[in-house]
């Protein structure tokens, strides 16, 4: 069973997100903290983290690049209010998927299945 880390300042959004992953059969929690995120990610408790790219302590590319230094093989979806104008870097950067806000349910768990299927591929061909 996956395990998911959704960090997120709109604690109803992502506590949503959490009930619908547990429901898909995944082990999940939630922090609202950047710290937080990052040490559990550094510390290998999460095999996808979905993160909104506009937490306190972080700016976008800061973020994202601050998590792939301390979590490389993590999978990572973002959230943000206007994807398409952070699209382009975020998958440069190894982002899964950045989905818009307010996330439905329905496409979060559509991304998180995704982004671990080609987690998973990347490891076989190691």
């Amino acid at each position: 069973m996956a395990r998911i880390m959704v960090c997120d300042d709109d604690k109803k959004m992502a506590e949503d997100l959490i009930i619908a992953l547990r429901v898909a059969g995944y082990e999940a929690q939630t922090c609202s903290h950047t710290m937080d995120v990052l040490r559990e990610a550094a510390n290998g408790h999460f095999d996808l983290v979905a993160l909104g790219l506009d937490l306190p302590g972080f700016v976008r590319a800061n973020a994202v690049e601050a998590f792939r230094e301390v979590a490389p093989d993590v999978a990572l979806i973002a959230f943000h209010n206007h994807p398409a104008e952070v699209m382009q870097a975020m998958a440069r950067a190894g982002v899964a998927a950045v989905l818009s806000r307010p996330v439905a349910a329905k496409d979060f768990i559509e991304a998180v299945t995704r982004a671990l299927e080609q987690q998973q591929a990347m490891a076989l061909q190691i």
